[in-house]
């Protein structure tokens, strides 16, 4: 069959480049059309007579979206005739030594990244396989316009991958083992026929009810709905982490000196940033990192122009700090040291000339040179302790940690060490009661490590954080966007740049041009070249870490107990639907979700779900990642996030409110007990609620643990197949220091039990442990007589710690929020790191985790906007959800 396009340079319908798009998992290629639309057609050397030949009809397996594209060089592409009307330029990609090369008319202009175009050489060269890339025209116009041989600029592409059908699964196979996965082609595919390879059965689920796609007609797809709120939001954060790497800085930062207190050298990137940052507090910054430009032409006295809103000025007026978003791993903490120790004088002239203000001014508050650091644990705060040990000379710069009951003992180191340490809990804590020992501090500086856990302005902990005065305030973050621009216009009103630190002028000229129909990035693109400094790992030179994806099969009982157990879930859902509850629905699917991950891992006799008294599972462990996967395990009074469950006061952790199923951390506890105040989560009418504890459980975390690790017997039978595969790639590398990560307590207790059984030496590190034997564990395994293996639960160990040492991370299971498994990786993945990491991801094919389904499941409850204990009705997106996952019947509803 011949391969016809239409004969057009672009397409024509809305692109949607979201990292992973949601689909059912039994789509009928066969019922399927997609929308008519205008597509440059493919060059010869894609689709020829000879590779058609045979009659085998062309097949498009499906897209690869999201892909970073490095333009090399345009300056000869502006004479194509770019369609104003069209969303998307169709591009050839041939391949160029070693790389893949966006290509037309016999011009190469860009690069796919490095990564990728291995993985593709794959499958380009077994399998005959003929690929097509398509960038949104809004973003190739921005490209066009703001391009400059000497700075390194990106596009986003997708790229549609074809072949033959008796190809299909072969590339799929090979797709999978790289974690690479073919979405829903969003463009014209002509008279080619859609094959998907990724799309995919969840065993035991064959007779429940799959939503039927219908045929879309040239008619029905020109009727075909907008792209949802939450499809919108992914399709953002992947073009703006696209803007965040294309950053560039390049002959606009020197290489600042560093001061004798460091003892370590910066590196040149580490130079850089030091001048980011000098530029900013100084209030020098160049032109290239102003949003104000010059105007002496346009009126009768000079002026400055705010760049985005046209507000005029006579006076440039400059945020006083600025975002330093580098990669996890590359060294800003050391910048940071480094800025601090060059910046003793200017913070002594500070608190001189504060204090002079205040003898005129009695009202006005104190002043102290010290750098406030916030941090979301005191772990990380430990962590920020040994970077000063190691890289500055002893007593130059002494610290003072603000924590504890007994921290208002000691206010007056507040003012006399130049570092001050603290976390966002006890920011929010005392903001809470009134307690205004920080916001009565004008502080010379303040930096927000994670900068990210303020990314929501309703909270009270952005709230208290933000009402700390400073002269200049710095967030680090390697993900200033996790969700949303909202969470970048939070940090935005932190730093109060000028103009857009209020949320209306932000949404104004930074997200409204972004929601709008043009889809224009520009003025985004604009403001974070000057207020944010990104860099990525590729500075370092390090040897890119390998992936790989172990997909392991149950066996045969594990099987049978598994199908069962979908049966069971089917029921579950059934009877809450029959109930008309929302509420009930929406647990009911929730623990349902939770049971197949918890089967995955631990077998079918640990994945039994007790409920406690307040509705939650029983296990500590348990009941907190079903609240993650309602987004709500944050304490109700701070709502800082909790990562784990612990009874004990000395930890970073927090404990359940008895009567409902609310959280409240250990900062915020002591004055809930005080005060036996109602839970404010809950309405009035719920009545006083206790101190808080635990959910009731026959017997505490630490003896369950005990039982585990002394008693393997505990298992009903032999371990669940994914551990056994772990045990064996631990024999096969035990050299190796080793990081295994999971969610779950209960996985890792059994993982411990089956190392001890084979005499396998290893630490453990969950959120029941005290902070002194965290430090000693990790201590332990750092030195090289230590247990080279380290069992860590995610919400102990993804965030902030440095692990370079461990050249192996296992990642026991999927996540339903990726930057979780990215912070894990990255401590590995950090300055100081020589050798290769290999990173081990377990997937359990033929069930809920197998390619990424958890997280498309996860988008359906996005999109669908359910919540427990929610009232709202339920819509038409939610309803859908529970079609797809588990077959509920709408009607019943």
């Amino acid at each position: 069959m011949d391969f016809v396009f239409d004969n057009a340079n672009a397409i024509d319908e809305t692109i949607i480049t979201s990292l992973k798009r949601t689909y059912p998992f039994e789509l009928d290629e066969q019922s399927y059309t997609h929308t008519q639309a205008s597509f440059t057609p493919l060059s010869a050397p894609y689709f020829d007579e000879d590779w058609n030949s045979g009659g085998n009809p062309v097949t498009c397996f499906g897209s690869i979206i999201g892909v970073k594209v490095q333009i090399c060089n345009i300056a000869n592409l502006n004479r194509w005739g770019i369609r104003a009307d069209s969303s998307a330029q169709a591009f050839d990609i041939v391949q160029e030594g070693d790389y893949f090369a966006l290509e037309r008319d016999d011009i190469k202009f860009g690069r796919l990244n490095k990564g990728l175009c291995k993985q593709l050489h794959e499958i380009v060269s077994k399998y005959q396989v003929r690929i097509q890339a398509f960038v949104s025209t809004n973003d190739w116009n921005t490209t066009m316009s703001s391009w400059n041989h000497e700075n390194p600029t990106f596009l986003l592409a997708e790229i549609n991958v074809y072949g033959t059908r008796a190809n299909a699964q072969d590339v799929g196979d090979v797709l999978s083992k790289f974690k690479i996965f073919l979405q829903m082609p969003q463009h014209s595919l002509g008279n080619a026929e859609y094959y998907n390879p990724h799309i995919l059965r969840i065993e035991g689920c064959s007779e429940l009810a799959w939503p039927e796609q219908p045929r879309l007609s040239p008619k029905d797809a020109s009727e075909t709905p907008e792209r949802s709120d939450g499809e919108a939001r992914s399709t953002d954060t992947a073009v703006v982490d696209s803007i965040l790497d294309s950053l560039s800085h390049r002959g606009v930062l020197r290489e600042i000196s560093v001061v004798p207190d460091i003892k370590s050298t910066l590196l040149h990137h580490q130079k850089e940033a030091a001048d980011f940052i000098f530029q900013r507090e100084m209030d020098q910054v160049s032109s290239d990192l102003s949003l104000w430009k010059y105007n002496d032409v346009d009126a009768d006295e000079p002026f400055y122009q705010h760049i985005l809103s046209g507000a005029k000025r006579p006076e440039r007026a400059e945020a006083r700090g600025g975002i330093i978003a580098d990669e996890m791993g590359l060294g800003k903490s050391l910048v940071i040291l480094s800025t601090i120790a060059g910046s003793l004088d200017r913070a002594k002239d500070f608190v001189n000339a504060r204090n002079q203000q205040i003898s005129s001014e009695p009202l006005t508050r104190l002043a102290s040179g010290a750098t406030l650091i916030l941090a979301p644990s005191s772990l990380l705060i430990d962590n920020w302790i040994d970077e000063i040990r190691k890289h500055v000379n002893p007593g130059a710069l002494p610290f003072h940690k603000h924590l504890g009951p007994e921290r208002q003992r000691e206010t007056h180191l507040l003012h006399e060490r130049p570092i001050v340490f603290t976390t966002y809990a006890t920011v929010a804590a005392e903001f809470r009661r009134g307690d205004k020992t920080l916001a009565n501090i004008n502080w010379f500086r303040i930096v927000l490590d994670e900068a990210h856990e303020i990314r929501n302005r309703s909270t009270k902990q952005f709230q208290a954080v933000a009402s700390i005065p400073a002269l200049h305030r710095w967030c680090l973050t390697g993900t200033p966007i996790q969700n949303s621009l909202e969470d970048l216009g939070a940090l935005v009103s932190f730093l109060k740049v000028p103009i857009l630190e209020n949320p209306q002028t932000f949404r104004k000229f930074i997200t409204n041009p972004i929601a709008s129909t043009s889809r224009s990035f520009q003025n985004l693109r604009l403001f974070l070249q000057t207020i944010c400094l990104r860099r990525t790992r590729e500075l370092l030179n390090l040897p890119e870490p390998i992936t790989e994806l172990r997909e392991l099969p149950l066996n045969p009982l594990e099987q049978s107990q598994y199908h069962d157990l979908i049966s069971q879930c089917k029921i579950g859902i059934d009877r809450a639907v029959s109930k008309h509850g929302n509420g009930n629905v929406s647990s009911a699917f929730l623990e349902s979700l939770l049971k197949l991950r918890l089967f995955c891992n631990n077998g079918r006799s640990n994945a039994i779900l007790e409920l406690g008294p307040n509705g939650l599972p029983a296990d500590p462990d348990e009941a907190l990642i079903y609240l993650e996967q309602e987004g709500q395990n944050t304490c109700v009074y701070c709502q800082g996030t909790i990562y784990f469950i612990n009874e004990k006061s000395k930890t970073d952790g927090g404990i359940f409110i008895s009567s409902c199923c609310h959280l409240v951390c250990h900062t915020c506890l002591p004055n809930h007990r005080t005060q036996k105040q109602r839970c404010p989560g809950c309405a009035p009418a719920s009545g006083p609620v206790s101190q808080g504890t635990l959910p009731q459980r026959g017997t505490s975390i630490v003896s369950t643990r005990c039982e585990i690790k002394a008693n393997s017997k505990l298992m009903a039978g032999p371990y669940p197949s994914k551990l056994q595969a772990l045990l064996s790639d631990i024999r096969q590398n035990y050299t190796h220091k080793s990081i295994v990560f999971s969610c779950w307590k209960k996985t890792l207790d059994l993982t411990g039990g089956l190392l001890q059984s084979q005499g396998i030496r290893y630490n453990m590190i969950d959120g029941s442990l005290p902070l002194a034997k965290r430090a000693k564990v990790l201590k332990d395994f750092q030195s090289l007589s230590g247990a080279n293996i380290l069992l860590m639960t995610l919400g102990t160990g993804a965030v902030g710690l440095n692990l370079a040492i461990a050249s192996r991370i296992y990642l026991l299971e999927p996540q339903w929020n990726p930057s979780i498994e990215s912070q894990a990786i990255g401590r590995a993945l950090r300055l100081g790191q020589t050798a290769q990491v290999v990173i081990m991801r377990y997937i359990t094919i033929d069930t809920i985790e197998e390619s990424n389904v958890l997280f498309r499941q996860k988008r359906k409850l996005e999109l669908a906007g359910g919540g427990f204990n929610k009232g709202k009705d339920m819509s038409s997106e939610r309803l859908q959800a529970l079609r797809d996952v588990f077959g509920v019947n709408e009607n019943l509803v």
